[in-house]
């Protein structure tokens, strides 16, 4: 499945003069600076406030910048919730394999960081390595009473009862992995029990967690290895030309600052009010030809992107349920759109930025391609990552109240999957997955392509909804709205 930065422009070129190069080694060299200078702050800044974080002998560093920004606000607990259902003879025997592949994987440098805990000293976080590794307490069965299969409403109230949990070690712990003990009753799935993988969003985002699952945890994956488009090493693509160049961008960074201070919070029926930290869950079936339809209509209209489709058929979606819920229709709605940076050869990271897309809710595709291209031509991600980057400079008093989200209604994240995966020689026939809340942004809307299947899901705080029977109303419009696109371009 093409990530929805896939289709995006090219870089420019750049002439080859000396004033040039000069610029654009110049911005070139920002990322690095700035990411320096505040490891030195952060360091400084804790041994001012004291010594009782070295004093840790299993201190092993302070958090990445962007790892921080997903320690704040952790009432909304910032998990990760990926729902999979996979064939097994025995889920009992399953969870004794994985708990020993989890066991091997202990002292291996590359992914120890998933068995670290989270502390927090003085306002700071930073990583601590246990004596040892209890992997039990990581991996578990979950034991289901008074029924003799899983439909897909009854696995929804679990994880919706599962959404208020702490991980392991009262949510020090990063991850937990739990598997149902007894099977999925649907037709589709039949010998299937529910996997569900909780991890906390510091340990990495999206993609670093599909390319845990696939290279670490699972026996084989088809999975090509994600390799963002030029598009995505935002400091090259925004290289100021010359001097003058220079200057306006410095001017649109500070405009992008500016409005998104003054930018005013969302008034609509899914925006607002504190969030309870509960959640509801809904997803789409499986009986939906959605990922050869968006081929298709891009086929015939060229010039478009995945996200251009999916984000109309995400605007039809909540015009159907605003239609439904409110008096009167918004114009628009704030969608925080996340972008994955360059790849590294770090699995478990955080290396992205964000960028808020207001989604007419009115218009045609046309209207919507306008509103996304501009966003890819603005300066407002690489604003937001250089912002971003400052999160482990200062404590967590000061950082909160910037970094808390309450302009935005939802988020929308759209991520390429494997083809295939097995654990421990059980494959996953079906997965999901759905993003954590932040602030007041209790919506998370989410895109994951697995077995060349497209699958949407949606997840929303309980202080949102007086039925969460109604969540459905958006994704059900957002499928409607893909086949309505594919008549209109495709078969038509």
């Amino acid at each position: 499945m093409e990530n929805y930065l896939s289709d995006l422009e090219k870089g420019v070129a750049f002439p080859d003069n000396i004033a040039s190069d000069l610029v654009d080694r110049v911005s070139d060299r920002i990322g690095y600076i700035v990411h320096n200078i505040s490891c030195v702050l952060a360091v400084v800044m804790s041994l001012l406030l004291g010594f009782e974080v070295r004093r840790d002998e299993h201190f092993v560093s302070f958090l990445e910048s962007f790892d921080v920004f997903w320690t704040l606000d952790d009432s909304n607990k910032n998990i990760i919730e990926v729902l999979g259902f996979i064939e097994a003879d025995s889920p009992e025997a399953l969870i004794l394999n994985i708990r020993e592949r989890l066991n091997n994987l202990v002292g291996n440098a590359a992914v120890e960081k998933i068995f670290f805990r989270r502390l927090e000293q003085f306002g700071f976080y930073y990583w601590h390595r246990p004596d040892t590794v209890d992997v039990s307490q990581y991996v578990k069965i979950l034991k289901i009473s008074n029924t003799n299969g899983l439909s897909k409403s009854e696995l929804e109230t679990i994880m919706s009862q599962l959404s208020e949990d702490a991980l392991p070690y009262d949510g020090e712990g990063l991850f937990k992995i739990l598997i149902t003990d007894i099977p999925i009753t649907e037709e589709a799935f039949l010998n299937n029990y529910a996997i569900m993988f909780r991890i906390h969003h510091s340990v990495g985002d999206g993609i670093a967690l599909i390319d845990f699952l696939c290279k670490i945890l699972a026996d084989e994956s088809d999975i090509n290895v994600f390799k963002p488009p030029e598009v995505c090493n935002l400091i090259e693509e925004n290289l100021a030309k010359d001097f003058v160049d220079l200057l306006s961008k410095l001017k649109e960074i500070i405009m992008c600052i500016v409005h998104g201070i003054i930018r005013k919070p969302d008034l609509n029926s899914l925006h607002g009010p504190k969030l309870e930290g509960k959640k509801h869950f809904k997803w789409i079936d499986t009986n939906y030809k959605l990922l050869e339809m968006i081929k298709e209509i891009k086929e015939a209209q060229r010039g478009l992107n995945f996200t251009d489709i999916l984000a109309t058929a995400l605007s039809s979606g909540l015009r159907d349920y605003f239609t439904q819920t409110m008096l009167y229709l918004p114009d628009d709605v704030a969608v925080i759109i996340p972008i994955r940076l360059s790849k590294s050869d770090t699995i478990l990271e955080n290396n992205f930025t964000v960028s808020i897309l207001p989604l007419p809710l009115t218009g045609d595709l046309n209207t919507i391609y306008q509103s996304c291209n501009t966003l890819r031509k603005s300066l407002d991600p690489l604003t937001n990552h250089y912002l971003l980057k400052l999160c482990n400079i200062f404590p967590k008093c000061i950082l909160e109240p910037v970094f808390n989200s309450n302009q935005a209604t939802m988020v929308f994240s759209n991520i390429p999957g494997p083809k295939s995966l097995s654990i421990c020689g059980c494959a996953i026939q079906s997965m999901v997955f759905f993003v954590p809340n932040k602030g007041t942004t209790g919506v998370g809307v989410t895109a994951l392509c697995y077995g060349g299947v497209l699958r949407l899901a949606i997840m929303a705080d309980s202080a949102l909804l007086s039925n969460p029977k109604d969540l459905s109303i958006i994704t059900n419009g957002m499928v409607q709205k893909i086949e309505a696109l594919h008549k209109d371009y495709v078969t038509t």
